[in-house]
């Protein structure tokens, strides 16, 4: 497949335009039809020493780790060596599970109802500083009550994903990073892959920066021993585009078990949901899109596989929570896939304000933030995490009057008004609940 050189240099356009030269930058990866079309680095690696991005530039990509340790968990699975139908307690026998059975599926899809440490009160204060072994870790979250029964429902956490580090260790016998580099990284030649420490040099890392840098600074340092197996790998842009094409290729794991990852996952009362093991499932603009993002401190991830365009957009960032998503990953696929922005509905239907009512209040998501919905002059409006107005498109459901991407829709009607919302933006989804 060739992409036309006009639409290159329109892609470039797009990145520079918002990148700063002189700021916190991003490498970008394109691959199209198994070809890489675009890979170049935007913005600084380094402020203080004036070291430019590059696509040989390393970063943190956080949360892209977990499809990884998924692909570990799989690896081990055909070894014969765990069965990911099997409960963890077959793995870590003295886990406390409060009584409940939670298997290693529970864990990969964001199901087993443990709650996200990193939400607890004082987190980022507090406790991400600190060195933790795995106990110490597991300790910030094995004595909380479930959030809710194993399968009833999904709700992200990092808590599960560094339970599959503890499990691929203890079933491998080694550190899970040297699983992941001997099983993962060194086959398919990711030389400037492996995982973030303070106590080695790492060539080539960027430097990480607040996303507000030039009024606060440095965000709070999280530890490796944190992060662990749920976001503390590194990555180039260029490696990262050879874990692409072992996708692509069936190189690792064969189709018949990564068709198995990108499935949406089932819960109990038989609904599916957008998240396989390890991937992020969704549709952009009519597009199916297998994708993952990360964000620790000072970085920022996005890797987007357009499964039926044959399209992949890789992104990695020193820029603290930039929105790589919206920023730079629509548009470019846009750009390439002749998306249209997604039309107004010609009618607008009219909500009374008692059912507006019911769906005002305050909602927050599984990761700490929190989207208050509110009605003023018979019109409902969300501000926090979310901020927009927002036109009526159905008797539950809303697009933001300001982005057509963004919609929202409440579900679980109680009787004190809607049990949650589900908030869907480019290339992602979330719940909120009340």
């Amino acid at each position: 497949m060739v992409t036309a050189a006009p639409r290159l240099e329109s892609l470039d356009h797009i990145i520079q335009e918002r990148i700063p030269p002189d700021g916190p930058g991003a490498a970008v990866a394109v691959i199209q039809g198994g070809q890489v079309i675009h890979s170049a680095g935007y913005g600084m690696a380094s402020l203080e020493w004036s070291q430019p991005v590059g696509p040989d530039t390393v970063f943190g990509i956080g949360s892209t780790t977990k499809p990884f340790t998924a692909t570990a968990i799989m690896l081990l699975e055909r070894d014969g060596l765990l069965a990911t139908a099997a409960p963890i307690t077959d793995y870590l026998p003295d886990y406390d599970t409060h009584g409940a059975t939670i298997t290693l599926t529970h864990l990969l899809t964001h199901t087993s109802g443990i709650p996200n440490f990193i939400t607890r009160p004082g987190f980022w204060e507090r406790v991400a500083p600190l060195d933790h072994d795995h106990l110490q870790l597991r300790a910030l979250f094995e004595p909380l009550p479930l959030d809710f029964a194993p399968g009833e429902r999904y709700r992200y956490s990092n808590s599960g994903y560094c339970l599959l580090g503890m499990v691929i260790e203890r079933v491998a016998g080694m550190p899970y990073a040297d699983f992941v580099r001997e099983r993962i990284f060194e086959p398919l030649g990711m030389a400037s892959s492996g995982y973030l420490s303070r106590n080695r040099v790492i060539p080539r890392l960027a430097m990480g920066y607040e996303m507000e840098w030039r009024i606060a600074g440095f965000r709070p340092h999280v530890s490796e021993t944190l992060v662990y197996s749920a976001g503390a790998i590194h990555s180039t842009v260029e490696d990262l585009a050879r874990w692409d094409a072992a996708l692509r290729d069936a190189r690792l794991l064969d189709r018949e078990t990564l068709a198995r990852m990108e499935r949406p996952l089932t819960l109990n009362d038989a609904r599916h949901e957008g998240y396989g093991l390890g991937w992020g499932l969704s549709r952009f603009r009519g597009r199916p899109v297998v994708r993952h993002a990360g964000s620790v401190p000072g970085y920022s991830a996005f890797l987007g596989r357009f499964v039926e365009d044959d399209l992949t957009i890789i992104i990695l960032s020193n820029w603290g929570l930039f929105d790589a998503a919206r920023l730079l990953a629509r548009p470019i696929a846009g750009l390439l896939l002749d998306l249209p922005e997604p039309p107004m509905p010609e009618h607008t239907p009219s909500i009374e304000a008692s059912a507006l009512a019911r769906m005002a209040g305050s909602y927050a998501n599984g990761i700490g933030d929190v989207v208050e919905f509110t009605v003023d002059g018979g019109r409902l409006s969300a501000s926090g995490e979310l901020t927009a107005d927002l036109i009526p498109i159905s008797d539950t459901a809303f697009r933001a009057a300001h982005d057509a991407d963004i919609t929202v829709s409440f579900e679980d009607m109680t009787a004190s008004g809607y049990a949650r919302a589900k908030i869907v933006v480019p290339f992602y989804w979330y719940y909120v609940y009340r």
